[in-house]
């Protein structure tokens, strides 16, 4: 397998695509499983842009990589390194998409992988998803792989007894992966509450867990500069990025903008306390293992 990999990666580019579109989805998607030894999974809108930045800034800082896009957000085709595992960054099982009794409720598949969860407060969750597909998800275009569009056109306060991608569905995201901790060969649950009160020693927790440990202070404070909320922000102004991950649907509407505001307790601001309390209801469902108090 590693010598038919080696030919195929000295191929021209536009070889490459085309014998990759000789292969059926399915297939390519379980040889991307194959390889991927680590996984960054969360719920959309948990600070993963974030996070995979600073890893991605700090593996490029210490092996003197490229700095382009695909090496930065961890957007690998290949591994970057000898000594770094390949890591996929992933909105595993695509639950935005899905009402809570259609997820899918074991993870046996990740057995033999190490998984890094990243969660955020659902109720914070809740009110960055409302921005993300009542104003971005047109950014993205119809996807052909899909077939339910993650946009949605009600106010905020409707988005909370919304079915798809819903305030429920992250409540069972969340417990299902609770239950399904022990099955992967090694599991690191990450908090962006945590991210924003000490980033570094967050940093240095994900980079040890994926067997860097060679990656010195000094770098991770360099990543965690790089990532900061402002510099991510005035990247995203700039359009310094072509993939669209990080780019605002309009300029001028903050609402609109990947870097919107990472505010923790942000929904006070959105919900009268009516509302909060009908989150504050189905949060008692969430697992302890988040340690999120009402």
């Amino acid at each position: 397998m590693k010598a038919i990999r080696k030919i195929y990666d000295k191929l021209p580019y536009k070889t490459r695509v085309f014998i990759r579109s000789l292969f059926p989805d399915e297939l390519k998607r379980w040889y991307a499983h194959q390889k991927t030894d680590i996984y960054l999974i969360s719920y959309p809108k948990c600070g993963r842009t974030w996070l995979r930045l600073m890893i991605g800034k700090a593996i490029c800082e210490h092996y003197q990589l490229e700095e382009n896009e695909s090496n930065l957000f961890i957007n690998w085709s290949k591994k970057v390194h000898p000594e770094v595992p390949f890591i996929r960054v992933i909105h595993e099982d695509r639950p935005m998409l899905k009402l809570p009794e259609e997820l899918r409720f074991t993870k046996e598949t990740y057995d033999n992988k190490k998984i890094i969860f990243l969660v955020r407060d659902p109720r914070d969750v809740i009110v960055s998803s409302y921005f993300e597909m009542n104003k971005r998800a047109k950014l993205f275009g119809k996807n052909p792989y899909e077939k339910r569009s993650p946009f949605f056109d009600g106010n905020i306060k409707e988005i909370i007894d919304q079915k798809q991608g819903g305030f429920d569905t992250i409540i069972q995201y969340y417990n299902i992966w609770a239950k399904n901790r022990h099955i992967p060969a090694g599991f690191l649950l990450v908090k962006y509450e945590d991210m924003r009160a000490d980033p570094t020693q967050q940093l240095r927790r994900v980079i040890d867990f994926i067997g860097l440990p060679q990656i010195d202070s000094q770098t991770l404070a360099i990543a965690v500069e790089f990532a900061s909320f402002d510099h991510m922000r005035d990247m995203e102004k700039q359009g310094k990025y072509s993939s669209g991950m990080l780019n605002p649907e309009n300029i001028s509407d903050k609402e609109s903008y990947k870097t919107r505001r990472g505010k923790i307790q942000g929904y006070y601001d959105y919900f009268n306390d009516i509302e909060i309390a009908q989150l504050n209801q189905k949060m008692l469902s969430l697992d302890d293992f988040f340690g999120y108090i009402i």
